[in-house]
């Protein structure tokens, strides 16, 4: 019997998965409803599928759930809004000021504690702005293809996520050398994705002197069109203990950037790269 218990969750959850559409139309409530552990374990599955949206994700929100993959999923600043209002501080906020809340206000009655954020698409600075003043205790951010977010997100972060150790900006094109300068008092950062933006040198100057340099294990800038062998070799000079480092397309980059990859200044684990003929 104790076997069979695991199989019948497992089976409900892969026929909520199937029909979720469907159950959201006609059984909100009984979504809203379940208990945590249940609605965690949906989340995951329904988020990793892509169907969790702006329109059902009150339904599914929970205490419980850390990390938040909303790559395969259609989110907007709309869903960003709702999770804003599930942080601690809003609640108390509300309670304190005794406002009457909507109906979603009211479906929502779990306290956030995000860990893990992963987002693709559509979210602007003004969507994210509001989030992340809201969830100070972020470790890891990834921030895939959006391209409507500019260095005005990044002053948010540097500003917020002081306990930040993993940034993935990749594709974000509008993210410029003034977003990178903004992330330079951040302490713990690991790992920095900057593939498809819009840095030069400068920013590389500026990772090359913040008080991570010395954290810094990871680093993606492949197709920055705009760094050179100045800035990269400056790069690798003040940040002695990168063990990952990419740099595929940077028709910039020369074989001098390649020589500077030395055995006896840093211990690459992986390293991917090409340089122009």
């Amino acid at each position: 019997i104790n076997m069979s218990i695991p199989k019948l969750l497992d089976l409900s959850e892969y026929c909520i998965a199937k029909n979720f559409e469907q159950i959201v139309h006609e059984q909100s409530t009984t979504i809203r409803l379940l208990p945590v552990n249940l609605k965690a374990r949906l989340f995951f599955l329904l988020s990793r599928r892509g169907l969790i949206n702006d329109s059902n994700i009150h339904l599914l929100l929970n205490c419980r759930t850390r990390v938040f993959d909303f790559r395969d999923c259609n989110i907007t600043d709309e869903a960003l809004s709702i999770m804003s209002k599930c942080s601690l501080h809003s609640q108390i906020e509300r309670e304190r000021r005794t406002i009457t809340t909507t109906t979603i206000d009211h479906q929502i009655t779990s306290v956030l504690n995000p860990s893990v954020l992963y987002i693709r698409g559509r979210i602007t600075d003004y969507g994210w702005i509001k989030f992340i003043h809201e969830y100070l205790n972020l470790r890891k951010i990834r921030l895939n293809n959006c391209l409507l977010l500019t260095d005005k997100s990044l002053q948010s972060i540097g500003q917020c996520c002081h306990r930040l150790i993993e940034l993935d900006l990749n594709g974000c094109i509008n993210i410029s050398d003034d977003g990178i300068r903004e992330l330079k008092h951040l302490l713990h950062i690991k790992s920095l994705g900057l593939a498809q933006t819009s840095i030069t040198d400068l920013a590389l100057y500026t990772i090359g002197q913040a008080s991570f340099k010395h954290m810094l294990q990871e680093i993606n800038v492949r197709q920055c069109q705009q760094i050179t062998d100045d800035g990269f070799t400056y790069l690798l000079k003040n940040c002695p203990n990168l063990r990952t480092i990419g740099f595929l397309q940077c028709p910039k980059l020369t074989e001098l950037s390649r020589q500077s990859l030395g055995p006896n200044t840093h211990q690459f684990s992986y390293v991917v790269w090409s340089i122009p003929v």
